[in-house]
């Protein structure tokens, strides 16, 4: 007997969207791709054919957004049009482009990568500007965007040709987010692109995805966690299941999408979870523990806040679900809320973050932090988040209008070769975000009080003038930040300790913490410790914050062995004083005892004092010492990790000096107070 099955068209909906499909076996096949849809939800069923990709539907959210769509989009444009004059042709290849020197590794794939990324967003959505981006958008895609994207595929480990470092890029530790970025892109301009450009982006994609759906998800809470790698991991598989729907391994991508994504903020909690997530209890799915249990994470040996937002690399897989009418997978929301509760106790006025451990990236970051924040409100409604991406934004904007040729960073404020180009693609991403949202809730509450993270040895409190924080693990630090769009205070990993140098020596004594007790209540905390500064100094320490807002710092240095020192430096606080973020003045001024003196940006103008009862930094940081303080303000010559940091030092004993074993060294206390905004 002899079946026949006649062609016909369906019709199915998602969230009112309309899309055509070629046959009831195209619908099965799609409905095999998708998650079970939540009960009452329609799902679209989009034409999947051998060949073929899952069709993007237009985002269609109703929520208002305040224009800010519209401020997301015109960024975008602006650093697309100067991204732009960065490409240009291939030495050994006119015909081909790209915005870096060719070589294969991190730092000249990953912008391009990025770069094609946002360019590809613009070229298919939103209410495109020539006269902003500089060229229409149909040149953007045939003269700028396909050119790069060949690039990109001859070059590739699947390709024919290596880059001019006589290497080939991928098969390496991130080369998978450099590829899904790629292919991304590619599926939003997928019907534009010719057929040998797409044949090449499935070919890399599913050479990424297939390693890594072969591999087991690393695991590591301590000194760098696996988090942020298994995150971008994850998406690959999720733009392998876009491009390559019908493709033999699809079930193999589908298996690994989800333990990837679930494997990258699990708990050592999550190992005897029974919480439910996608079908299962979270021990079933436990692959080991990235982050600590109080939501904190460690990368590069510091509790470190900026890769606490890694999150917005998995959970970015939502745009690709809600693009193309499938329900996404629970995973991508694991653990999620709790790391952003903690990111809310960390974050500034300027929509940036205090570090308490010290920051070893770049410090203005406050623009990267704009599509975190949408996420949190598109996708988890969280009712804090539309008002933290605001200032986001607001500073974007800020850097943005110092330049007309629309870039966002100033040369000096970055030193990693991708953020232009992941700022673009991070625009991108907000922007269909915010067009997808339904519902924004808005009741936003500061943070006030005290938080104290155990497993990340953090303590903060937040008085509403300033933020008071303390660490006692990988970093031993201490710091009263002003709680205003001027910062103020750079988180030197020296704050509040500073430095002990012995005579003959050109190298600061190493700082050992042998000893702390931390207590704390509602509105109060007090660490008091010992460190050794290597065997020859001991530091006796009290940081405490105060119930009326100011923060006591308090030390008594005792000699451990006979020494001869020749320079003490402590009770330090890192001003930051440069001449060109947009909220600085570009330069500081100092009162000692009344006596007021400008210290310019990059001056490394030095002032000293003893004797000194009263100090103060721009009217606003004000410290009093409870006897006279011996105090040196060093200002910098140059930046350093894209800052310009001034060093306060309230104790400062110079030139050689000669110390008996259990001499009293020094001793100081400071009350230091940040006077409320006027």
């Amino acid at each position: 007997m002899r079946l026949a099955i006649r062609k016909q068209t369906f019709v199915v909906s998602y969230g009112g969207t309309r899309t055509r499909s070629l046959g009831f076996l195209a619908i099965a096949a799609m409905l095999a791709i998708a998650p079970r849809a939540a009960v009452g939800e329609q799902v679209t069923a989009t034409p999947v054919q051998t060949g073929e990709v899952l069709r993007l539907i237009e985002p269609h959210g109703q929520a208002d957004l305040e224009k800010m769509d519209q401020r997301v989009y015109l960024a975008a444009q602006n650093l697309a049009r100067y991204l732009r004059t960065l490409v240009h042709p291939w030495h050994e290849d006119a015909a081909l482009l790209l915005l870096t020197d060719s070589r294969s590794g991190e730092h000249h794939i990953r912008p391009n990568t990025g770069a094609v990324h946002g360019f590809c967003f613009l070229c298919r959505f939103g209410p495109y500007d020539e006269s902003v981006v500089g060229v229409a958008r149909s040149r953007l895609l045939s003269e700028t965007v396909i050119p790069m994207i060949r690039y990109l595929i001859a070059t590739h480990v699947t390709g024919t040709r290596p880059t001019s470092d006589k290497r080939s890029w991928g098969d390496a530790w991130q080369s998978a987010h450099w590829a899904q970025q790629l292919g991304c892109g590619a599926w939003y301009v997928w019907d534009e692109l010719p057929e040998d450009v797409r044949s090449g982006v499935r070919r890399i994609v599913a050479h990424e995805a297939d390693r890594i759906a072969r591999s087991t998800p690393p695991h590591q809470i301590q000194l760098d966690t696996k988090a942020e790698e298994n995150a971008w991991n994850s998406r690959i598989l999720s733009v392998a299941l876009l491009l390559l729907p019908n493709d033999s391994r699809r079930s193999d991508w589908e298996v690994a999408f989800p333990k990837w994504a679930m494997s990258s903020f699990l708990r050592p909690a999550d190992e005897q979870s029974q919480a439910m997530v996608d079908g299962q209890t979270v021990a079933a799915q436990f692959t080991g523990a990235n982050i600590y249990d109080d939501f904190t994470l460690e990368n590069h040996n510091i509790v470190h806040p900026d890769y606490m937002t890694c999150f917005s690399l998995s959970l970015a897989a939502e745009l690709e679900y809600a693009l193309s009418g499938r329900r996404p997978p629970e995973c991508l929301r694991h653990n999620v809320a709790g790391i952003y509760e903690n990111l809310k106790w960390f974050i500034l006025p300027d929509g940036g973050f205090v570090y308490p451990n010290g920051q070893d990236w770049q410090l203005f970051r406050n623009a990267d932090w704009t599509v975190k924040s949408l996420m949190m409100a598109g996708f988890l409604r969280d009712p804090n988040a539309w008002s933290l991406a605001c200032p986001c934004l607001e500073t974007l904007e800020r850097m943005q209008a110092r330049s007309q040729s629309g870039t966002v960073y100033a040369p000096d404020e970055t030193f990693f070769a991708s953020t232009q180009t992941d700022l673009l693609s991070s625009l991108a991403t907000s922007w269909l975000v915010l067009k997808l949202a339904d519902r924004i809730e808005r009741a936003p509450r500061d943070r006030v009080g005290v938080r104290r993270l155990e497993s990340g040895k953090i303590i903060l409190r937040r008085t509403g003038s300033a933020i008071h924080t303390f660490s006692w693990g990988p970093k031993v630090m201490a710091q009263c930040v002003p709680y205003r769009l001027d910062r103020m205070v750079s988180p030197d990993q020296l704050n509040g300790i500073g430095q002990v140098v012995l005579a003959n020596q050109q190298k600061a004594l190493p700082i050992r913490l042998r000893d702390v007790k931390v207590t704390s209540g509602e509105d109060w905390f007090q660490a008091e410790l010992t460190v050794d500064h290597g065997e020859h100094v001991r530091a006796e320490l009290l940081f405490a914050s105060n119930q009326d807002g100011s923060f006591t710092m308090r030390e008594k240095l005792i000699a451990l062995t006979d020494v001869t020192t020749t320079r003490i430096a402590t009770g330090q606080i890192g001003i930051l004083n440069n001449p060109g973020w947009v909220y600085e003045r570009g330069r500081r001024t100092v009162a000692i005892d009344g006596r007021e003196e400008d210290v310019p940006a990059l001056s490394g103008k030095t002032l000293s004092a003893e004797g000194t009862r009263e100090l103060a930094i721009d009217g606003v940081l004000r410290i009093r010492g409870a006897r006279p303080l011996r105090v040196r303000y060093v200002g910098a010559a140059k930046p350093s990790r894209s800052r310009a940091t001034d060093l306060l030092y309230v104790n400062y004993v110079d030139g050689e000096r000669s110390w008996r074993t259990g001499e009293t060294v020094s001793e100081y206390e400071a009350v230091v107070c940040v006077e409320a905004s006027r």
